[in-house]
């Protein structure tokens, strides 16, 4: 049972995503408060807070 698990979890490590970039975290941080102030999901910032998030994250 240990070992099954040791296994799934290195598995689980080598798929993890790099970690954003600085500049990534810089605009997403921000957009995220934003969004979730005017409404979060219903949020009308939200088309443009993606948008601008797609210019600057890969």
């Amino acid at each position: 049972m240990t070992a099954g698990a040791v296994l799934a979890g290195a598995g689980a490590a080598g798929a993890t995503p790099a970690p954003p970039s600085p500049a990534c975290s810089l605009v997403s941080w921000p957009l995220v408060f934003l969004v979730e102030a005017t409404g979060g999901a219903s949020s009308p910032l939200l088309p443009l807070a993606d948008s601008i998030q797609a210019m600057v994250c890969p």
